[in-house]
Order: C-alpha cells, then sequence, then structure tokens
C-alpha cells in the first residue's frame, strides 16, 4: 500500500512538470497555472492534482501513466463541467425539487459521517461475547451424524431373491451388488458413499431411515422398496456429531455478532441523542390529519 502511494505521489510530481512543461510552450489566453478553461471556468494544475487525489486507489492505478492523466481529464474531468455548466444555463441549480434531493443527501452524508465517527469501535466483537456464542450455540457448529453405507438394489422379485438366497449363503455383499445392481449403482459394488440425515429426497425417506437405523459396521437392513425398486443397505462407517474447535468457526461468529452489535450500537446512540433533545408534537394536528385521511377510506366502504 505504502509503495503505491508513493507511485502515485511520484507521479504527482512529474505529472506537475509535465504540465508546467506544456504551458511553458503557451497556449493563447491560458496563465501558467491554468491547466484548463472551460468557457469561463479555470481549473488550475493544482485542482486537477486534487481530483486524482481524490479517486479510489483503482482508480489511481490507473492513473499511472501519461495516456491514463490524460484520459481522465479529457473524458471526466472536461465532460463534468461542460455537463455542470449546462445545469446552470437551464437553471436545474434553482429547481427546488432538485434542491430538496440535494438536501436530502447532503444530510444523509453528513449523518453517516456522525456515525460513522461515533460509533468507532462500539461494533467490534470481543473475544468473550464470541466465547459465549459459542458455548450457548453449540448445536450450530456440531458436525452433523454421517454413514457411509453400500447398497444392492434390484428392480424384480426374482433378482431379489436370488440376491437374498446368495447373502444368506455367505457370498460377498460387493461381488453381489457388482453382478446384479441396476444401471450406475453396479459400480464400485454399490457404494454410496457418506451421507447424512435429510440429504436424500423425500421418496428416499424409507430407505435413508432403514440406512440410519443401522447400528454396527457390516450390519445389514431389512430389504428397503423406492422408485428405483429393491435396496438391500449394508453399514460401512459412521463418523459425525463432532464438535468444531472455536478456533474453526471464531470469524464466523464474528462476521455474524458484528451487524447485530453496531445495530444495537447505533440504536442505543439514537436514543441517547433523543434524550438530549427538546422534541415537540402537535398531537392535535396528528390526530387531524389522521382523521382527514381515515374519511375516503369510509366513503369506500
Amino acid at each position: 500500500m505504502m509503495t503505491k502511494r508513493l507511485i502515485f505521489f511520484g507521479f504527482l510530481l512529474f505529472l506537475s512538470f509535465l504540465f508546467s512543461g506544456c504551458q511553458k510552450s503557451g497556449e493563447k489566453g491560458l496563465r501558467e497555472k491554468e491547466l484548463v478553461r472551460i468557457n469561463d471556468v479555470s481549473i488550475s494544475l493544482e485542482e486537477f492534482q486534487q481530483m486524482l487525489e481524490k479517486q479510489p486507489l483503482e482508480g489511481k492505478m490507473k492513473l499511472l501513466s501519461e495516456k491514463g492523466t490524460r484520459d481522465f481529464l479529457e473524458n471526466y474531468v472536461i465532460p463534468r463541467e461542460v455537463l455542470y455548466q449546462e445545469v446552470k444555463k437551464k437553471g436545474l441549480d434553482k429547481n427546488k425539487e432538485i434542491l430538496a434531493k440535494i438536501e436530502d443527501a447532503r444530510r444523509a452524508i453528513l449523518i453517516d459521517a456522525l456515525l460513522e465517527e461515533v460509533l468507532r469501535g462500539r461494533g467490534e466483537v470481543s473475544e468473550e461475547e464470541i466465547q459465549r456464542y459459542y458455548k450457548e450455540n453449540q448445536v450450530l457448529f456440531t458436525e452433523p451424524q454421517e454413514i457411509k453405507i453400500r447398497h444392492i438394489v434390484v428392480n424384480t422379485e426374482p433378482a431379489l431373491k436370488e440376491v437374498v438366497t446368495k447373502l444368506s449363503q455367505g457370498e460377498s455383499f460387493e461381488k453381489l451388488a457388482s453382478t446384479y445392481n441396476i444401471g450406475k449403482f453396479k459400480e464400485d459394488g454399490g457404494n454410496l458413499g457418506y451421507i447424512r440425515r435429510g440429504q436424500l429426497a423425500p421418496p428416499f425417506a424409507q430407505f435413508e431411515e432403514a440406512a440410519f437405523s443401522l447400528r454396527k459396521r457390516g450390519e445389514i437392513s431389512e430389504v428397503v422398496s423406492t422408485p428405483y425398486g429393491y435396496h438391500i443397505i449394508r453399514l460401512e462407517d459412521m463418523r459425525g456429531s463432532t464438535l468444531k474447535a472455536l478456533n474453526q468457526v471464531k470469524e464466523r461468529i464474528r462476521f455474524f455478532l458484528q451487524p447485530k452489535k453496531k445495530q444495537e450500537a447505533y440504536l442505543e446512540y439514537v436514543k441517547e441523542a433523543k434524550s438530549k433533545a427538546k422534541v415537540l408534537i402537535n398531537e392535535k394536528l396528528w390526530a387531524d390529519e389522521e382523521k382527514r385521511e381515515a374519511k375516503p377510506k369510509e366513503r369506500k366502504k
């Protein structure tokens, strides 16, 4: 950041020499420090440099060349002044509605500046607050249980009977899955990998329930029916219900709590400011206005 800043200010110095060199060669009617004149409005080199400095960092990086700076002058500074002069010619700078919008924008900018100043640091979340939220909401940071399953799936009753018979005779579950499974389920001996509760679509609720009812590795389920056909499930592995360490979720908690804390600080400051102000509401006028607005609604009934 510091390097970029030094480059930029170095370039401003270069710019001063560049334009001053141009001015010495002379532009008729322009004063020595006058960079450009649009009708009767003059913009000095110093004013132009100030405009450059106000640009955001990304914009400044585009200005680190003579071409970029010249484009900024001709495609931003000059058009902006030309258009503003057109505004004044048409009298828009005296239009009441526009002036009201300008005043609203001015107030909003000033209020934002005030809040930025008075609330600075009040929205920061402490380590103690993070730890307390972590302890009180551990369910949010607990990995749900996962099970690794393998299944045999067939779509006819004769095939199902053959599979059940061969399983009872001790044949390999994986081999039977590779032999009998329909479609892509033959791949990898019917291995479905790890699944979580609620991960499967509603039509497979019975399948999911049967899978999560298995308790021991190698345990085999009863036959389950789904839109695909008949399934027999075997539990391969289980893991889960693991609470993530605080350092793994700390920034996530901070990110969640900060807006809430900033809002609380804002409301507290507004309440404090209102308590110090003398506020009078014309309740009679308010009531009369409410009655006036209610009358057309009553007529419609």
